[in-house]
């Protein structure tokens, strides 16, 4: 039996919130972690949850390019394919870059001692589901979680 003071651990699509800390999942992988004492403020908010999304298009939007180009050169000069293939991996790549540093989602801005780290939800949670696991975060581990001018 566990101990009374012990408090339960939440989930809501690949957000777990513990008495450890705060993770973003994959699957079975922990993607993100950020440990309970070095929390200050969590924020949910809904936007482009990149950090530097300038940077993320611009290396995204050369890697597509390399890729355009790669694509065009397999059938203007069909000599090789080995670094014609190598760039259009490196546009698929780019593409992935554009396409992250563009979406919208629903994500937990989580200020810490040293930095912010961004957790964020797949896009198949609903608003009203994200609400009440905020609520329930509040209850359970007293953090107070600011709603930032969610749509």
């Amino acid at each position: 039996m566990p101990p009374a003071d012990e408090k339960p651990v939440l989930k809501c699509d690949n957000i777990i919130v513990s008495s450890r800390g705060v993770t973003e999942a994959d699957g079975n992988k922990v993607v993100i972690f950020v440990p309970a004492n070095e929390i200050e403020r969590i924020t949910l908010k809904f936007g482009r949850p990149e950090h530097r999304p300038i940077i993320a298009l611009l290396i995204g939007t050369i890697f597509a390019l390399i890729g355009l180009f790669g694509l065009f050169e397999i059938f203007w000069a069909t000599r090789g394919w080995r670094y014609e293939i190598g760039m259009m991996l490196l546009g698929a790549i780019g593409g992935s870059l554009v396409f992250d540093a563009l979406k919208q989602r629903y994500f937990l801005e989580v200020d810490k001692k040293k930095g912010v780290s961004r957790l964020v939800f797949s896009r198949n949670v609903q608003k009203d589901a994200i609400e009440n696991f905020c609520k329930e975060i509040e209850a359970a581990y007293q953090y107070n979680i600011a709603k930032h001018p969610v749509q």
